[in-house]
């Protein structure tokens, strides 16, 4: 059957005014006009129309946004291996390969041919300058996955699958921002591929899959516009593949082994008959460079790869480098001034995949199960304080576990836990622990202190914790949200903190003993008692006098992570003494205290909690607390939960 053209790209007046508006033409029309093809009417390109009454934009990668995606090439190695790990067939190793070529424009100019008039079409979402130019080269970046299963499922289904169905070909190439992942799956949220379509110029990715369940070998492509008119009013997906009959969707893809052959040939793909899949990203991102794939593979994937569960080859301008558990390291030392910038990280991590034994992994004591987790000393036996604090002084290697309650609304608690790692180094530079939720690095944790001369992988591999963390994740799996397991988890926001905070406390608890109080450091954010607080006003430098003699005093405040500790003083105090704290947000201005909101916290309700020993909480309300001291020579009452963010102001008075 002959093509027949509908479009006005074949008119010599719209050919006209493309010269007239010094845009080039530089897509053949593949019409009966004497324009060759290599496909039918159809097989090709197939673009909808908008039917009545409904509209929508693509708005679920938000890719049509110039910075919706920063680094796109950083983006589409961390969205494509992770759903590449997710698909490999059990007990096999994942190999990705990644290529950047160059195909020759009559080479590719077959797969575009019906497409032109789409990429072309105003307010579609393409940028003008973005769009190739008569005749020019397509730039093409290739990402193949094997040891994988392909994409399985029925490519002819028109709707949502069920559970009991799932279907990898829908969710790929029909679903926006949805998945039939599981729970014990890495990604959730369906938009791993939009990665794809945002690192092509002209918003367009093919996909050529292998199956393991059948063997059946599917081509197909997908643009992603927005509605737009050519002639008519064209829907925004695009498909490159079959149709039955005219106007029959959906479009299915194509099977003819010569077009597949051709299309291996073309896009110089290495899958012969190995299952798994392939995508072409055509005129990919200028930004997107051989140095940039590799930045990402070690900066996001060097757990995985240490643990021989990934192999990736990355290939540009005729140089392959093979990046496995074998050499990982090696090569990270190669390109370490130009692309890795935590060297000490990787060399951590190849420590941690070592056997570590029971002697060498301390375990600590689990937080209250039936309350939100805490940070306090009772966390951390002395001795196992005695060893952690040795180690960090030699700048040894450092294992912890710490187990934990997760709790879910309307569900059974479950006992779950976390491992850290890490190693002092001799460096003032402050480095944020690195978070690793089922071999994805979440990057962009926020709240997670920075720490001077400490390097530490903080991994999390256990289903109910992975499960609680991978709830509170955006789409992009790079940043946790106490937010999104408020509802659904019982003290969620606090939890979620204790785990972001677990190395800054961690280090805070085993080093507090060894580290002399200054009292007139702190003594601005925690008063001694009976003396309010006196903001310092600038004066001109002038010498320091020596300090007076201290007084003697019953109790000392010491700040920590998120609140503060009040122990037994320099002066034995007298039994049954009362003291009363009172605590507030500092304000840049005014009195702190007077300042206090009932909506900033309370001392008695989460998420605050009060650990105390030897002594009792006789009155507790809003922002004030009155202790009874029962023990008065080992006494010591912990508040924590605080927000971190902000300066804490401590004001504790003795009673009369």
């Amino acid at each position: 059957m002959v093509k027949t053209c509908r479009s006005s790209l074949c008119s010599s007046d719209f050919n006209a005014s493309l010269q007239a508006s010094n845009l080039s033409l530089f897509f053949i029309c593949g019409c009966e006009h004497g324009h060759d093809s290599l496909f039918t009417m159809m097989t090709d390109w197939h673009f909808p129309q908008v039917t009545p009454a409904t509209l929508r934009e693509p708005i679920a990668g938000a890719f049509f946004m110039s910075d919706a995606i920063k680094e796109p090439g950083v983006a589409l190695v961390r969205e494509g291996i992770q759903n590449s790990l997710d698909a490999t067939i059990d007990g096999e190793q994942t190999l990705i390969r990644i290529s950047l070529i160059t195909v020759d424009w009559k080479e590719a100019e077959p797969f575009f041919a019906r497409a032109q008039a789409h990429y072309l079409a105003q307010e579609n979402g393409l940028r003008y300058e973005d769009l190739p130019k008569e005749g020019e080269s397509c730039d093409v970046l290739v990402f193949e996955d094997f040891g994988t299963c392909g994409l399985q499922g029925d490519p002819a289904t028109r709707f949502p699958p069920t559970d009991d169905d799932p279907n990898d070909f829908f969710h790929f190439f029909r679903a926006e921002g949805r998945t039939d992942k599981g729970s014990n799956k890495r990604g959730s949220w369906g938009l791993g591929k939009d990665t794809f379509f945002r690192a092509s110029r002209v918003n367009t990715l093919f996909g050529l899959t292998i199956r393991s369940d059948d063997g059946k070998c599917l081509l197909m492509g997908k643009t992603v516009l927005k509605s737009h008119w050519v002639d008519e009013n064209f829907c925004q997906d695009g498909y490159f593949g079959f149709l039955r009959a005219p106007e029959c969707l959906p479009v299915l893809p194509i099977e003819d082994r010569k077009a597949v052959a051709q299309f291996l040939e073309v896009f110089r793909l290495e899958r012969q008959d190995e299952t798994g899949l392939s995508i072409i990203v055509p005129w990919c991102d200028t930004d997107i460079s051989r140095e940039t794939i590799l930045q990402a593979v070690f900066q996001n994937y060097f757990f995985d790869i240490l643990k021989g569960n990934l192999a990736v080859i990355v290939e540009a301008s005729d140089i392959q480098t093979l990046i496995e558990k074998s050499n990982l390291l090696s090569e990270a030392r190669k390109y370490q001034d130009q692309i890795i910038k935590s060297l000490p990280i990787i060399e951590l991590a190849s420590w941690v995949m070592q056997d570590i034994s029971e002697e060498n992994r301390q375990k600590l004591n689990m937080p209250n199960p039936q309350k939100g987790w805490s940070w306090d000393e009772e966390l951390i036996p002395k001795d196992i304080v005695k060893v952690l604090r040795g180690k960090l002084e030699s700048q040894d290697h450092i294992a912890i576990r710490i187990p934990v309650t997760v709790r879910k609304s309307k569900a059974e608690p479950q006992c779950s836990y976390f491992d850290v790692y890490l190693k002092r180094h001799d460096t003032n530079e402050r480095i944020r622990p690195i978070f690793i939720r089922d071999g994805i690095i979440i990057s962009g944790v926020g709240g997670a202190p920075a720490i001077r001369g400490v390097y530490a992988l903080v991994v999390i591999e256990d289903l109910p914790l992975s499960e609680f963390l991978r709830d509170a994740e955006n789409p992009s799996h790079t940043v946790w949200y106490g937010e999104q397991v408020k509802k659904e988890y019982v003290s969620g926001v606090t939890d979620l903190r204790f785990v972001v905070r677990s190395v800054r406390e961690i280090v805070n608890l085993v080093t507090v003993e060894a580290r002399e109080e200054n009292r007139y450091l702190i003594a601005d954010l925690f008063p001694v008692p009976g003396r309010s607080r006196v903001r310092p006003t600038k004066k001109p430098p002038q010498p320091k006098p020596d300090p007076p003699p201290s007084n003697p005093r019953f109790f000392s405040i010491r700040e920590r992570d998120g609140g503060f500790t009040i122990t037994l003083g320099v002066r034995s105090i007298p039994p049954k003494s009362l003291i009363e704290i009172r605590v507030a947000y500092d304000v840049h201005r005014g009195n702190a205290l007077s300042s206090y909101s009932t909506e900033d916290f309370r001392l008695c309700q989460e998420p605050i909690q009060c650990k105390s020993n030897g002594l009792e909480i006789t009155e507790c309300s809003d922002n004030r607390m009155i202790i009874r001291i029962l023990q008065p020579d080992d006494f010591r009452l912990t508040v924590a939960g605080f927000d971190s963010n902000r300066q804490l102001y401590v004001r504790a008075e003795m009673q009369d």
